[in-house]
């Protein structure tokens, strides 16, 4: 029975100095959207590690972020996910210049076809007003009147759309080249 118990608590300490860590993470100032299982989704854009979101974070548009985080392995997931991000501190935090630009693309559908539901949101652009959108929920999008027109066509043709972006605020980013 010793023996047991010696290689319970053996076991038990080793795989919890080996489930956490802390790590330190970049993330760029934008999001990007993932194909996740069934929808897509923006989730942070890292560098160095394959993170979607972080507990505790709260990320601003437009910022570049050094993160000390603690990573706890908690799969793999039927989804794939392995980790689990909680936020230790945020190490530096530094707004992009006015001459900083970044490649996204904008999927105009949430789902992978069209759902007909009265209660699922399946189209992720809201129209704001003529120029602007409201990108999931998240960045409002403001599209120049000359490439307005091809951008329309294609989101409503229900196509990706990947361009060009420059910073406005922290709340909105201006379509500058479609691709």
């Amino acid at each position: 029975m010793k023996h047991v118990l010696f290689i319970f608590v053996f076991f038990s300490l080793n795989f919890s100095a080996h489930a956490q860590k802390i790590i330190t993470i970049t993330l760029e100032p934008f999001m990007t959207t993932e194909n996740y299982e069934h929808f897509k989704r923006l989730v942070l854009n890292s560098s160095n590690y394959q993170v979607e979101y972080i507990n505790g974070f709260d990320f601003v548009w437009g910022s570049h972020y050094v993160l000390e985080v603690e990573e706890n392995k908690i799969g793999p997931l039927s989804d794939g996910t392995e980790f689990e991000y909680d936020l230790v501190k945020v190490v530096s935090k530094k707004s992009v210049s006015d001459s900083f630009f970044f490649k996204m693309s904008i999927d105009p559908l949430r789902y992978y076809s069209v759902i007909d539901e009265p209660n699922i949101e399946n189209y992720t652009l809201n129209i704001i007003n003529d120029t602007v959108y409201k990108y999931m929920n998240e960045i409002e999008i403001e599209i120049p009147n000359e490439i307005n027109k091809s951008f329309k066509q294609q989101t409503d043709n229900l196509k990706s759309v990947r361009g060009k972006f420059k910073f406005l605020s922290k709340d909105r980013v201006r379509l500058i080249q479609l691709f």
